[in-house]
This record gives structure tokens, sequence and C-alpha cells, in this order.
């Protein structure tokens, strides 16, 4: 997007406004593709066109703009006299206005001779889910013992050929470990399978134990915070 998107609409000062303004916002929001902002748009445009409809002096004046990754909704009334932020009892009917206002918009304020007040809303960012790969080692029980996300079929194969020799290390039986490390052509198999996007169970047996190798595709949504990390990486560690 090279320039603001922007309409203005002028209209006399009455009631009824208030909600055709509403609709009228609503409309472009959604025509911007910005359906993620128009409930809290939908109500900031009521309380700044109400205190215009309620306090003001002349017509009515409305512009919402998006630029940058902000939504601006400016409403001018030609009163010089600057909102301010309530704080009624619990009782009162009204007065809360600009403490919605507040509440709920990035940043407000109004024009130097106080006749237009603005409000601004930040867009989030899209979600853009991410290809990748969910890998298990389990138990014969289905008791987990790792669990990882990788982006790529060789990531995914490299990381359960890492935990087979830790697994193998920690039963004492680390010959079996490294035997399966050096038998490179046992993951030709279900590396082609993750390749073609198809999942892959890979059992292994060492004495008493039997271990579970699982991988499936998957699609990751880029959020924050879990253990194991419910997304990929941004960046991938190097192993040896």
């Amino acid at each position: 997007m090279e320039r603001p998107l922007r309409f203005v609409v002028s209209c006399t000062r009455t009631p009824q406004r208030v909600r055709q303004l509403r609709r009228i916002g609503a409309a472009h929001l959604r025509l911007w593709g910005l359906n993620c902002c128009v409930d809290t748009a939908n109500l900031l445009i009521s309380e700044l066109v109400t205190n215009a409809v309620r306090y003001g002096t002349e017509n009515i004046s409305i512009s919402v703009s998006y630029w940058k990754g902000e939504v601006r909704i400016e409403v001018s009334d030609g009163s010089p006299d600057r909102p301010e932020v309530k704080r009624p009892e619990v009782d009162e009917e009204s007065g809360r206005g600009m403490l919605i206002v507040e509440a709920l918009s990035e940043d407000w304020g109004t024009s130097p001779d106080g006749t237009r007040t603005w409000c601004t809303i930040a867009v989030p960012e899209p979600v853009v889910p991410e290809s990748g790969f969910w890998c298990e080692w389990r138990e014969a029980d289905g008791t987990r013992l790792g669990v990882a996300a990788m982006p790529t079929p060789d990531r995914a194969i490299r990381w359960a050929r890492i935990q087979m020799r830790v697994i193998a290390s920690a039963i004492e039986a680390s010959l079996v470990g490294y035997v399966w490390d050096w038998l490179s052509d046992g993951w030709r198999e279900p590396t082609e399978a993750l390749k073609n996007g198809e999942e892959f169970t890979l059992p292994l047996t060492a004495g008493p134990y039997t271990f579970i190798w699982h991988a499936r595709p998957v699609r990751f949504v880029p959020v924050v915070g879990g253990i194991p990390l419910p997304h990929l990486a941004e960046v991938e560690p190097e192993w040896d």
C-alpha cells in the first residue's frame, strides 16, 4: 500500500447520524480487509460521534483512514471544548464515553483548537500458518520422551537420530544408537514419506525396551509461549 486509504463524510448534527456513520465506517473497514477492527471501530465511532452530537456547535465531519498498520478516526464538531475522561460512579448512567475511547484506542487526543477529536487502532499482523513436522519419541505405552517442531523432513530426521543416541545412552545401549545412526539407509523410507507429505512411525527395540518415533506434517500457528514451543523457531539450532 503506497498511500493511505481514507474516507471523509460530513453531515448534520442529529442523533440518527451515530448509527449511520458507524455503518459507513464498518463498510469501509471491511472493504479494506480490516474485519478484525470493525467491532472496536464501531464503538469508538459511536462514542466520538455521540459527543459531537451532544456538545458540538457545527455540522459533523468524520474521517477514517488506514496507513502503515494503524486505523485513525477523526471527528470534528466545531466546538473548542475538549472532551475529558470522566470516572463516573457505578450507579451513574452516563459519562463513560471518553473512558471507553481511552480504553479501546491505541492513542487519542484533540486538535490544537479543540474542534477535532481523534483516536487510533493498531491493526494486528495477520497470522500466517507455517508448514512443518511434529516429531515425537515415545515409549511403547505412549509416554512421551521428547517432542520437537521441525521445518523440513531432513531436520526432522536429524532430530530423531540425535534423540535416538540420547535414549540409547540413557538405557546403556549406546551401541544400538550408533549402529542405527550409521545405517543411514534405515532413515531413507521415513525421509521419503515426510517429503511426500505423509506421516511415518518407526519402532525401535533394544533388549527389553521398545521405543517409537513418529512424525507427521502439520501447520504451525506462530504463537509465543508453551513447553514445548508450539511453533517453529525463527532460528534453527545447529547440531553436530
